[in-house]
């Protein structure tokens, strides 16, 4: 089963997808799947990112074609997106002014369905909703050069989700193939299967840590060397069996007003 969140004649609703339309179903996500109104054209409505989380979390060097230099870890290595950088299929990613280089990186996404609290690896994907696909976009200068990885990965709108979420029972997290498309060329091509931590361990070991609620979500890691996106640029991140999420990427339309505040300090203490 295939479902949407939508916006259509200013309403948002939870539907079922199928081929070219879409049907309202009661309730929430996690409520009943029974049809509450007619279907719809997708291309009538407004796709919106799928689930709206409680908690975003991400894994980092988890393909071994995405190591570089670093040695795999033994271990899921995380961390946390803002609830900011959730976005839409269709919306602008902004490249902010300051930022340097700006990569793509088209990632598998995990819900979660059910409150999940310490939980072995054996039973982690039972408590998995669904998946959909997911760009965890990066900018690398302050991702390298900061302290923290807050600049370099919870710029506004940079975790765009979607189209739909694919439920648990029809979609195995083990074997997908997933492709980036960058203006139409494939700049990214990996089977799910090759991940370092599965996704099953990934939940387990996040769960040891904090309680993982219904709607979180995991981004499961990217694969390759992801390359630099550029405003005109289209990025199209497909999951074989779940759909195409697509987002423009655009120039930020605000200059940055930071300076480094220290150098103004050392500038104004060398002037008295």
């Amino acid at each position: 089963m295939r479902i949407a969140r939508y916006e259509s004649g200013g309403k948002i609703s939870y539907g079922i997808v199928e081929g070219d339309s879409v049907t309202p179903i009661e309730g929430d996500l996690f409520g009943s799947k029974r049809p509450n109104g007619p279907a719809a054209p997708l291309s009538s409505v407004r796709l919106l990112a799928p689930v709206v989380p409680r908690m975003i979390l991400a894994t980092a060097l988890n393909y071994p074609s995405h190591l570089g230099n670093f040695t795999a870890s033994p271990r899921p290595e995380l961390f946390v997106k803002g609830l900011n950088t959730l976005s839409n299929p269709g919306d602008d990613v902004i490249v902010p002014a300051d930022s340097g280089r700006v990569d793509y990186e088209g990632e598998m996404v995990a819900v979660i369905g059910k409150r999940a609290q310490k939980v072995s690896v054996a039973e982690a994907l039972d408590y998995v909703f669904g998946y959909t696909c997911g760009n965890d976009v990066s900018c690398r200068p302050w991702q390298r050069a900061d302290m923290q990885w807050f600049r370099g990965k919870s710029c506004d709108g940079h975790g765009p989700i979607g189209p739909w979420i694919a439920t648990a029972d029809e979609f195995d997290p083990t074997n997908m193939e997933l492709r980036t498309i960058l203006n139409g060329k494939e700049v990214q091509h990996c089977n799910t299967g090759e991940m370092i931590n599965s996704l099953a361990e990934i939940i387990s070991f996040a769960s040891q840590t904090c309680v993982l609620e219904p709607g979180d979500i995991i981004f499961s890691g990217t694969s390759g060397q992801p390359l630099q996106i550029n405003p005109g640029d289209v990025v199209d991140v497909t999951i074989d069996g779940l759909g195409t999420l697509s987002n423009p990427i655009v120039a930020d339309p605000l200059p940055s007003t930071w300076q480094d505040l220290r150098q103004d300090t050392r500038q104004l203490a060398g002037s008295r």
